[in-house]
């Protein structure tokens, strides 16, 4: 797999390229785009994602209710079939995330998005909404395109966003103040970019209003020091407990006397002490642990010699070291000093890990495909033989 051109024009972007898009747009301000993908012919339907919406795997939920009456209720899935034969006519959104784990397309499409790193995405949540269908005025602390896939849709935004304060009576969180500054009405085919934490509010026009959302996932600062903190917690283990022979006597009961103080400051900063490396190579098990609504099924480490799937769930990144290039997935990290970058891409978009195809020049693949077949992320291809 060759590496993203920067500065190619993308019909998506609306003729612009990923590095202006970026330097431009990015975390700025909102980008329209009529005819994002020209030709396009939606297809899924929404029957199809109503069924779904039945599946206890896939996140679906149904969004009631009207801006205008506050008379908002979520029910949350999976759904019986007959379900859907008893909504309204009208001001309801069916929504279903993860749509790419289950969808192969779905996977395709998230692919025009690579010119942001893979880490950084979240998932593809298609939705399908009936006339005046909404889950109301609202922001999101991600990035996201919005693309029509059918019927027609009214985003407004509000610019500058202004007090972004949510109803607490509500089953959502619906901001309670929303003036929007610009509107704009969707066709098959149109993009809209929002970034993060900006007010929107988008209105379904007609009676086939589909649109497929990209979201970008962002760890706040809290994740990565927590995730930090426990894989230091699980490396010690066992570690010595505080001893202090020959101690001075302290003149006074109650104080914290200094030198215990500059003594227990030692211990805390060599158990936190990392350097770039050790750093680097935790920021690529913990972006790559799988999301927590992901069900693994744990499964015989034993069949690690044959081609196994791996579930679509799973994130995959590599980076680069100073000692060689490293593959994470699952929350585990392998050396791959012997692989390209184009291999490690291939092994990142990969559906299906197949020893004979990489063992000669990667031997640590088969202590990835323990991993994975102990911890469930991997399970043996229904078509592949033993070696």
């Amino acid at each position: 797999m060759p590496a993203y051109d920067p500065n190619q024009a993308l019909e998506l972007l609306g003729g612009l390229s990923p590095a202006e898009f970026l330097r431009d747009y990015w975390q700025q301000k909102p980008l329209l785009v009529r005819g994002a993908i020209s030709g396009f012919s939606n297809p899924i339907e929404p029957d199809d994602l109503a069924g779904l919406a039945c599946d206890p795997d896939a996140g679906a939920r149904l969004v009631l209710g009207h801006t205008d009456h506050g008379d908002w209720e979520v029910e949350y899935g999976p759904f019986e079939e007959d379900h859907f034969a008893s909504l309204p006519d009208r001001a309801w959104t069916l929504l279903v995330s993860d749509v790419e784990r289950f969808w192969p397309e779905g996977r395709d499409f998230l692919a025009r998005f690579d010119f942001v790193p893979r880490w950084r995405r979240d998932d593809l949540m298609i939705s399908y909404a009936a006339p005046e269908g909404s889950v109301g005025p609202h922001v999101d602390a991600y990035d996201v395109f919005l693309f029509q896939a059918a019927g027609r849709r009214r985003w407004q935004i509000q610019s500058p966003p202004g007090p972004l304060d949510c109803h607490d009576d509500l089953p959502l969180a619906i901001l309670r103040e929303f003036e929007p500054s610009e509107s704009w009405d969707l066709e098959p085919g149109d993009l809209l970019y929002l970034p993060p934490n900006l007010p929107h509010y988008g209105l379904s026009l007609d009676d086939q209003c589909m649109t497929w959302s990209v979201g970008f996932r962002a760890p706040t600062y809290l994740d990565l020091l927590t995730g930090f903190l426990e894989e230091r917690a699980n490396r010690v283990g066992e570690a010595p407990r505080y001893s202090d022979p020959q101690r001075p006597v302290s003149a006074y009961a109650s104080e914290l006397p200094s030198h215990d103080r500059t003594r227990l400051r030692g211990i805390l900063r060599e158990m936190l002490a990392a350097d770039d490396t050790e750093l680097d190579a935790f920021l690529g098990r913990v972006l790559s642990r799988p999301a927590g609504n992901v069900e693994l099924h744990p499964g015989d480490p034993l069949a690690a010699a044959r081609a196994c799937r791996i579930h679509p769930g799973i994130r995959r990144h590599w980076l680069k070291t100073p000692t060689g290039p490293v593959l994470c997935a699952a929350g585990h990290s392998y050396p791959a000093d012997t692989l390209s970058p184009d291999q490690l891409e291939q092994l990142c978009a990969t559906e299906t890990l197949d020893p004979r195809h990489w063992e000669h020049q990667w031997p640590e693949i088969h202590e990835m495909l323990r991993d994975g077949l102990e911890e469930g992320w991997l399970e043996p291809a229904e078509d592949s033989t033993q070696t």
